[in-house]
């Protein structure tokens, strides 16, 4: 679930050079000194030592109720603050958040003047981390490291404000709050734990980069068939109106053909007509030349008077019809030649 960015921003803070030596960060502060020899001698005095002793040795029940009668005495002013910070810390040992919490602000209302306010605002931060409210959590390292940069749970509140910006997905501002944690704080027991996690956001990079890679190059070979489906249905397309169109043009010319065949036909049977006339007329003719060249002309003489001339041989006529011979003969072959080339398509 997208988290909403948290209104401060510790980059801004991890550029600001922090003046502070390094220290030993824990997330239990360490015990105080001793007590004076007068503190000592007044109960609640004794027993706030009976109940540091107690969280010393990890027996938190007992240590929170000695800090409790501390915080019960109307007298004991002066031990109150510690006891109350010591409930806290109790309460957070033994993982009852919930109480330490309400005991947390308990103290932040009742002694906001005491010097373990950053301590408790650091362990705030910690316990809204636990809770997963990453937003509140970076607010309360912020201000633990606007109100005491000098702190020595300075590297361990960097570290845990980089933590809550990575778990927000923050990650280039998570690992220059890294960064600053290793080369500020060179000794501190977070640092082995910060560049690991500038690592692991180095990978995180890494995969984004190759998933937008895999994304870009899925999308680009989605295209590349897209388009290559696209031209072959325009080139089936294409394909189908070509062959129509020929085929239409095949049927158009075979219409032609066919009509100018009719047409050839039917002249050659009207020159074959023709022809048949011609011939019969040529024949004829011949046998009358014939006959006129067998007659003897004695017998033509006896017959014919001198003064009549021989009849004439129809000369034009055979020539004629030898032509219509010779032309009937040519379309003959066209024709023939003609029926040729339509077989051969």
């Amino acid at each position: 679930m997208h988290r909403k960015k948290a209104p401060f921003a510790l980059l801004a803070i991890c550029a600001v050079g922090l003046a502070a030596a390094e220290g030993p960060a824990s997330s239990a502060p360490a015990l105080p000194p001793a007590p004076s020899s007068a503190a000592s001698t007044s109960a609640a005095a004794a027993l706030l030592d009976v109940g540091l002793t107690a969280f010393g040795e990890a027996r938190y029940r007992d240590a929170l109720e000695a800090f409790g009668r501390v915080l019960s005495d109307p007298k004991a002013s002066a031990e109150r603050p510690e006891a109350a910070y010591w409930s806290v810390m109790s309460l957070i040992a033994s993982g009852d958040r919930a109480a330490a919490e309400r005991a947390l602000d308990a103290f932040l209302k009742d002694f906001p003047a005491s010097p373990r306010v950053p301590d408790l605002v650091y362990q705030r931060g910690r316990l809204l981390y636990a809770k997963a409210d990453y937003d509140a959590a970076l607010r309360a390292f912020t201000a633990f490291i606007e109100t005491a940069p000098n702190h020595d749970l300075m590297p361990s509140a960097l570290y845990w404000g980089g933590e809550s910006l990575y778990a927000l997905g923050r990650l280039e501002e998570a690992e220059r709050v890294f960064a600053a944690v290793a080369e500020k704080y060179p000794t501190s027991v977070k640092v082995e734990a910060a560049n690991y996690r500038r690592e692991l956001i180095r990978l995180e990079f890494r995969e984004r980069e190759l998933l937008k890679l895999l994304t870009w190059s899925h999308e680009e070979s989605l295209r590349v068939v897209e388009d290559f489906r696209r031209r072959e249905r325009s080139y089936e397309q294409a394909i189908a109106a070509y062959q129509k169109q020929a085929a239409d043009a095949k049927r158009g010319v075979a219409s032609e053909s066919e009509k100018a065949l009719a047409e050839l036909k039917a002249r050659f049977e009207e020159l074959a007509r023709r022809l048949a006339s011609t011939e019969a007329e040529l024949a004829a003719t011949k046998l009358a030349l014939e006959t006129a060249k067998a007659a003897p002309e004695a017998a033509a003489r006896e017959t014919v008077p001198a003064s009549l001339p021989a009849p004439a041989v129809p000369v034009s006529s055979a020539a004629d019809a030898l032509a219509a011979k010779a032309r009937a003969l040519d379309l003959l072959a066209f024709y023939l030649e003609a029926l040729a080339r339509e077989a051969s398509k």
